[in-house]
């Protein structure tokens, strides 16, 4: 199996000199996570608690232009996050974003429980997770930002439209400098500019986690969503960019999101309608995380793996599929 290019390897002695700088007790076990394919994480178990420490890929690792001091942005989401009600957020312990030290690394409490990728739930079940996960995507969206929208380590902008435009730029412009095929690139960037003024609708920034998929997701021993991991992609902008991380391939329902939408606007301060306007944004954000998708694989891994292939095919169908469904929803 190829090696993904973006994990580090790190002794047993560099992690224990990180926890008792953090005063945080000595290492009786460190067991490497698998799962993630950006940072590094270990299951850490000290004498008196269970952590969990992500480190960020080497200083010289080539990484798409949103990821270059991504530690900094998932600082900053653990915290803004840490006042939701309705589900829990790990706590931050200890964290390090600074470029000149030789590991970039967060230090959180460990999830306990299971990812609803792993549990078997009834229809009644799984309806009440999603009612659950679209009152936590309220709660986050109405944190006030007032910085600007994009991403923190990029540099924010002061509209929503010239952020998607420098998102979109950045990413393209990163599969290129590695001589990536892009899938169907004209298409996309004819809808792309077409279709720009319903971005204007997006006032204000949402912190946006923007990879709510069912591996982030921890249940409890009832079934119950309790706990959500993982703020490495967050960005600030439009709220319907967080519906589309739950099926990446079928075209989004609403009839079939019926309770994640319930419960989103059971607490939401800006109700959603799921109308054409806000149905074209979100298939807006569907083409930014495919070209994400695409261009990701060429800094991931060795051109013509296995897994190199796996997720090249997958880019292409997803990005097939949300340009179709663009297509027809902006004629």
């Amino acid at each position: 199996m190829h090696k993904n290019k973006m994990k580090q390897n790190i002794s047993l002695q560099t992690l224990s000199d990180i926890f008792s700088r953090h005063g945080l007790g000595s290492i009786q076990n460190a067991e490497l996570l698998t799962g993630g394919e950006f940072n590094s994480a270990w299951k850490i178990t000290t004498d008196s608690a269970k952590y969990v420490i992500k480190i960020a890929p080497g200083k010289n690792t080539d990484v798409l232009t949103y990821e270059q001091g991504i530690t900094n942005s998932e600082v900053y989401a653990y915290q803004k996050l840490s006042v939701l009600k309705t589900v829990h957020i790990p706590k931050i312990f200890g964290y390090s974003t600074d470029e000149t030290e030789p590991y970039r690394y967060i230090i959180m409490e460990f999830a306990e429980g299971e990812t609803l990728l792993n549990k078997k739930l009834t229809d009644n079940e799984r309806d009440r997770v999603m009612y659950t996960l679209g009152q936590s995507m309220a709660e986050m969206h109405n944190i006030t930002i007032s910085d600007g929208f994009g991403y923190i380590q990029n540099g924010l902008k002061g509209t929503w439209k010239d952020a998607y435009l420098s998102m979109v730029e950045n990413v393209i412009g990163d599969a290129q400098a590695k001589r990536a095929r892009i899938p169907y690139l004209d298409q996309i960037k004819t809808l792309i500019n077409k279709n720009l003024p319903v971005l204007d609708n997006v006032k204000r920034p949402s912190l946006i986690h923007f990879d709510l998929w069912a591996g982030n997701l921890m249940l409890n021993e009832n079934n119950d969503l309790h706990c959500i991991i993982d703020c490495e992609r967050v960005m600030l902008g439009d709220p319907m960019g967080e519906f589309i991380s739950l099926d990446y391939i079928t075209p989004f329902s609403v009839k079939n999101n019926k309770h994640l939408i319930d419960g989103y606007n059971s607490l939401a301060n800006g109700k959603l309608q799921f109308n054409r306007n806000e149905m074209i944004r979100l298939y807006l954000m569907r083409l930014y995380l495919g070209l994400i998708a695409n261009s990701e694989i060429y800094y991931r891994y060795k051109i013509g793996s296995l897994q190199f292939l796996g997720r090249y095919f997958f880019s292409k169908k997803f990005l097939k599929t949300t340009i179709a469904e663009l297509k027809k929803i902006s004629m």
